[in-house]
């Protein structure tokens, strides 16, 4: 069975733990709340098979619930949505913590091992790609994946806004 090596990956995973096994979703007082846990950060929580292979995934580069506790509980849940009782003794769960997204200035400071991206046209179409992405070696690379991500079918980058983000892997 899976033993997380820090406290992030801990939660997910005994959310997704509890919540497959049954059901429900685990209490926990308020006051049993790291401080660093009720800031207001975005985080994706990821689950692989014990081949590294992505069996779920979810989460977001904005937060969408008031603390950093929320989000990995509302993630790591609906990560594990195709996640079986048969299934937990072979996932592994990790959580990103996404940085505040910047503006893209300059395409050639882009990293993919390094920074993720968000993108989003004028037709409210929106996506990301995470750093690190494997396949993803290069900065037209990781343009044309996030466009991917987001359903935008133009080779043209003049209406859409670019923002990078870095994320820190908490397994």
């Amino acid at each position: 069975m899976f033993t997380a090596k820090t406290n992030y990956a801990r939660i997910a995973f005994e959310t997704i733990l509890f919540y497959v096994s049954t059901g429900q979703l685990k209490k926990t007082e308020e006051s049993k709340i790291s401080p660093d846990l009720k800031l207001k950060t975005a985080c994706v929580v990821s689950i692989y098979d014990t081949e590294n292979n992505l069996k779920g995934c979810m989460g977001n580069i904005f937060p969408q619930k008031p603390s950093l506790y929320q989000e990995i509980i509302e993630n790591a849940i609906a990560a594990a949505e195709m996640i079986t009782k048969e299934d937990l003794n072979h996932i592994i769960v990790t959580v990103d913590v996404i940085s505040s997204p910047q503006k893209v200035e300059n395409f050639k400071e882009l990293k993919p091992q390094k920074h993720g991206l968000y993108l989003k046209d004028n037709d409210g179409n929106s996506g990301f790609i995470m750093p690190g992405t494997k396949g993803v070696k290069t900065t037209e690379q990781l343009i044309d994946t996030a466009k991917k991500a987001a359903g935008i079918k133009t080779r043209e980058n003049k209406d859409i806004e670019f923002m990078f983000f870095k994320s820190a892997r908490y397994e």
